[in-house]
């Protein structure tokens, strides 16, 4: 069967290749004095709460299983709303937050929403793997710009500029950044979205490890910046939901 030019773009995601590498030798040490620990991906080693696999049962028990809007469940995004108004003290209306299977599938669906067949999207190299790859299945080019320690391996608003083009589309952002684990100060972080939006781009910011920033000046969602920014967040980060 032939594949697609498209898919034969795709590079491996070589992540899950070490995963399936680990997993056997954990079969080996299985039942020996020598456990396994895994910390080659984003996923605990324990499952959701209590509270969580009741509901999920009491739902399959009451039938509740079947197509749910495609935005997601009108109550689940009035709760959303709520928790970003609790956490971060943050006004985010359920009419703006969209619920997808996982956040890669969030991801590709806003590439393919915003990303136009020959546009350019600025990210930092390095970057996580798959963003690449979600640009790219939108016919899109992402252009990897070299990072620094001393710019904690993100992009800046100078190099925002100077790299942008006829084609630029935006910027697609991690932060914290997988895999480096660096924060984008929220002061650069405006005045890269002010880059961007001067030039009627799009700003778009996977924040799924944001619960893990423990420092009060990089714990705040980039949507107290602006409307205009794009946030990408995940149950499973935040509430031991990998695979749910």
């Amino acid at each position: 069967m032939r594949l697609s030019a498209r898919a034969q773009r795709i590079e491996p995601f070589y992540v899950m290749e070490m995963a399936k590498s680990a997993a056997a030798i954990a079969r080996e040490a299985a039942g020996s004095d020598k456990p396994m620990i895994y910390l080659n991906i984003g996923e605990p080693d324990f499952t959701a709460p209590p509270l969580v696999q009741e509901a999920a049962e009491k739902a399959i028990r009451d039938g509740r299983t079947q197509y749910t809007q495609a935005t997601g469940l009108p109550a689940l995004r009035e709760r959303i709303s709520d928790w970003y108004r609790q956490r971060f003290g943050l006004d985010v209306p359920a009419r703006r937050i969209v619920v997808t299977a996982g956040a890669s599938a969030a991801l590709q669906l806003a590439c393919l929403a915003l990303v136009d067949a020959g546009d350019e999207v600025l990210m930092p190299d390095p970057s996580y793997p798959c963003n690449r790859q979600f640009v790219s299945a939108a016919e899109g080019r992402a252009v990897l710009i070299p990072s620094t320690a001393a710019e904690r391996f993100q992009l800046s608003a100078g190099k925002v500029h100077d790299a942008w083009g006829a084609h630029t589309r935006g910027v697609l952002l991690a932060s914290p950044s997988n895999p480096t684990g660096t924060s984008i100060h929220p002061d650069e972080l405006r005045r890269i979205h002010d880059v961007v939006a001067e030039r009627g781009g799009i700003t778009l910011l996977d924040e799924i490890y944001l619960g893990l920033s423990y420092e009060d000046t990089y714990s705040h969602s980039a949507l107290g910046l602006s409307d205009q920014i794009i946030s990408i967040n995940s149950f499973s980060k935040y509430f031991n939901m990998t695979g749910w």
